[in-house]
């Protein structure tokens, strides 16, 4: 019985393998827009290379976002300077912004880096459409194209 049921199942795969079509998914290639310029301009200005790749939302989030945190770094720094003169090095309040002043820092290059990741990967796939589904006829096969863009 074993032996018919994978007979019956390899004379099934290969028909099905005879019927299946090629994929009928395409995507017209637009102009690329140029990597290493959005990760030099997001290595300059974070959230530049964003601006380029024509994402302003994720620009100016990224610009905000890092300013944010290198404005709380440096007031962390000079709360930890005035702590130093005021109460000593070995103080806990001074301790303590020192720690959430180097926390912070590297908040800050984390999303620098990342900044920099997002800028890059973008300008790469800048020329796929932008159309998150594409409904229509395809002249070369019968009936309708359906694609949808992740």
């Amino acid at each position: 019985m074993k032996k018919v049921f994978l007979f019956a199942l390899l004379i099934l795969m290969m028909f099905q393998s005879f019927a299946a079509e090629g994929d009928t998914l395409y995507y017209q290639c637009g102009k690329m827009k140029s990597p290493a310029l959005a990760l030099s301009l997001s290595f300059v200005l974070p959230g530049s290379g964003q601006v380029y790749n024509e994402k302003w939302g994720k620009g100016i989030l990224f610009f905000t976002g890092n300013a944010a945190l290198v404005g709380s770094t440096a007031y962390y720094y000079m709360q930890f300077g005035k702590n130093k003169d005021l109460y000593g090095l070995n103080d806990s309040r001074t301790q303590q912004s020192l720690l959430i002043a180097k926390r912070i820092t590297w908040f800050s290059a984390a999303l620098y880096v990342y900044n920099l990741i997002d800028a890059y990967v973008d300008a790469h796939l800048s020329a796929f459409p932008d159309e998150a589904l594409i409904l229509q006829p395809n002249p070369d096969m019968p009936g309708l194209r359906i694609s949808m863009k992740f």
